[in-house]
């Protein structure tokens, strides 16, 4: 009986958190396929916006930043806003800022979007706002939450890293 018993409860010890590890697993795995998803909707909502002139005409015609660049991290582009986006919404669809970089022949080349949430509306120490399953992080320079999305320029530090070391100011 007693060798049963720890049979039993070895069994135990050892499946249990098998079981935990397999249902945090498919957990991730879902998060993943729902944020694989939502980053294809952004693309197919955006993908118009390839044409800077669609975009300025859509509204997203202020050019926020100039080009910003890192010395060594790499740059971010132009930021250029749809104002009236800059309400505090949090909607995947409605990104308040498209990114862009001119080519080699000087035509803006579209590298994705940035999400933005003012401190005035989300305060800095309020938890931070969610999107993708990301925390957008706080620049207080510029008095706002933000979340980098490199829908379509590629980032060897990760598609939601806010510098990019193929993009280039010059």
């Amino acid at each position: 009986m007693k060798i049963t018993n720890l049979r039993i409860t070895s069994f135990s010890f050892f499946l249990i958190p098998a079981l935990v590890l397999f249902s945090c697993s498919k957990d991730n795995d879902s998060q993943t396929d729902k944020t694989a998803e939502m980053i294809k909707e952004v693309r197919e909502t955006t993908n118009t916006y390839k044409s800077h002139a669609a975009a300025l005409e859509a509204g997203w015609d202020t050019d926020l930043s100039g080009c910003v660049a890192h010395p060594t991290e790499g740059g971010m582009g132009h930021h250029f806003g749809r104002l009236e986006f800059l309400d505090g919404r949090i909607n995947r669809l409605e990104p308040q800022v498209l990114l862009y970089g001119a080519d080699e022949n000087g035509n803006m080349e579209f590298y994705g979007v940035e999400y933005i949430v003012s401190f005035a509306i989300h305060p800095a120490d309020a938890e931070p706002p969610v999107l993708f399953g990301q925390k957008f992080h706080p620049n207080h320079e510029q008095q706002i939450w933000a979340l980098h999305v490199w829908t379509e320029k590629e980032n060897p530090k990760g598609m939601f890293n806010d510098w990019n070391p193929h993009v280039k100011c010059e």
